[in-house]
């Protein structure tokens, strides 16, 4: 069995010394108030059309139907109580602390030498290049889903029994609340961070991180499930899951093939009924007031009538995978590559389709009509001509990274390189392949790739020597 030296013994002693928790906290502290610039500079959180379901769920008295509600009840504490604006900059503020402090974790966990202001730098530098605060001051889950992967590799490449592994898993469970796409996710980084780290531990102890992984996606689950069932009457982690998938297939040409083959003999009716008239556009057949579902989903909003409409999405949406195995494989692999180079910065659909992100009926004097988003006036292709370049030179990088790592038998920074390459396939698998491809989806995690180079160039400059083999 390989074992990896740890790097915490091949350094000096004052470089091993610890941080104080002064230190500590003012490197969070600057890193929070530098992600929260672009809340600032646009006058009002950053918003997304999305936005405003998740509000109602944290105003309280509302449980979303087509996305996960625990993004709301999360800042619920804050916003509940709250009659004004206030309340959404502490909540912003809150957001982007707890980005700040997952990344610091990581730094430490990685370059244990570095100083804090090194650290301070790297997350300045993170802020400044790359995607990440855009994010982060976004009244959006999107801002997590990054962080979560960081947070799993961190839980998952450690032993089971350290202290404060228990805590770490914690942390991902709550990381993985917010959005329905964070569970396979979760699933994916955990099992080949564990995977990587099977040649550096001996085999009982990658069965315990397989164990506690396992049981961190069995909570996600249960919260899931058991709340959707208490609220919805559905017992499923996600209620509208089939009528998202149902338009991507339909789009790829899937569902049309099934309806040909079953409508009329043991196809739903009332489905088959109206194929000829489902526009072949996925986002248009979701959301278009003039699509044909657009009275049984929204109009009948978590009625039965909803809920008979994505049954019978389902049937033909499984029907569809199953009958169809390669098709389906090939429009997954082949949405995966083309979101896996789809992304820039504040795909944010404003000013045209953010309007009125703030349910008005609950917080009539809460608005965003000042805001630079709404009032058109972000630099936008200013933004994305310093944040494109950085992306795909992080991404350029990961081959040579890997090499490096593999050389000087550095598992950590290896284990670390394998979680985010994950990462970002997975996330441009579940976007791209299973939704559609849209360029705020990869922009979430593509800051990965730049944000690992620099770290991993921060550890090798301070840790010079090949780490030993024993």
């Amino acid at each position: 069995m390989i074992k990896s030296e740890r790097v915490g013994s091949s350094i000096s002693a004052r470089q091993s010394l610890g941080w104080t928790p002064v230190e500590a906290t003012c490197v969070v502290a600057i890193a929070t108030v530098v992600f929260l610039l672009p809340a600032i500079y646009n006058r009002f959180p950053i918003i997304f059309p999305d936005t405003g379901a998740y509000l109602k769920v944290a105003y309280g008295g509302y449980w979303t139907i087509d996305r996960s509600g625990f993004y709301g009840l999360l800042y619920q504490p804050i916003l509940r109580p709250s009659q004004t604006a206030v309340g959404l900059w502490i909540v912003i503020a809150v957001q982007c602390a707890i980005v700040a402090g997952i990344l610091l974790m990581v730094a430490r966990r990685v370059a244990p030498a570095a100083t804090p202001i090194a650290v301070g730098g790297l997350l300045i530098a993170t802020a400044v290049l790359t995607s990440l605060p855009w994010h982060a001051a976004q009244l959006m889950p999107d801002a997590f889903t990054g962080v979560l992967i960081l947070c799993v590799w961190m839980a998952a490449s450690r032993d089971v029994g350290a202290t404060g592994t228990p805590l770490l898993w914690l942390l991902t469970i709550v990381l993985a609340l917010p959005h329905y796409t964070h569970l396979p996710l979760m699933a994916a980084i955990g099992l080949v961070t564990i995977g990587c780290s099977a040649f550096t531990i001996a085999w009982r102890e990658a069965a315990k991180r397989v164990l506690a992984l396992a049981i961190a996606l069995a909570a996600v689950v249960s919260a899931q499930v058991t709340a959707n069932g208490l609220l919805l009457h559905r017992w499923t982690v996600s209620p509208l899951g089939s009528w998202f998938l149902f338009a991507r297939l339909h789009e790829d040409g899937l569902v049309p093939r099934w309806f040909d083959a079953h409508c009329g003999k043991d196809g739903p009716k009332e489905l088959c009924g109206i194929r000829h008239k489902l526009p072949r556009d996925s986002q248009i057949l979701l959301w278009a007031k003039f699509s044909p579902l657009h009275p049984y989903i929204h109009g009948e909003r978590g009625s039965p009538v909803t809920w008979h409409w994505a049954d019978m999405m389902g049937q033909a949406t499984s029907g569809s995978i199953r009958e169809q195995p390669f098709a389906f494989a090939s429009s997954v692999a082949s949405g995966a590559a083309r979101q896996f180079v789809t992304f820039y910065t504040l795909d944010d659909l404003c000013p045209s389709e953010c309007q009125a992100p703030i349910p008005i009926d609950q917080r009539p004097n809460l608005s965003a009509s000042g805001s630079r988003q709404v009032q058109n006036e972000m630099p936008k292709a200013a933004i994305r001509a310093v944040h494109a370049p950085v992306a795909v030179i992080g991404l350029l990088l990961m081959p040579f990274l890997f090499a490096r790592a593999w050389r000087r038998r550095d598992w950590t920074a290896l284990s670390l390189l394998v979680a985010v390459a994950a990462g970002l396939v997975a996330n441009a698998a579940i976007g791209g392949g299973l939704s559609a491809v849209n360029p705020r989806y990869q922009s979430r995690v593509v800051w990965l790739a730049p944000f690992a180079a620099m770290l991993l160039a921060m550890r090798w400059r301070l840790f010079r020597k090949p780490m030993r083999v024993e």
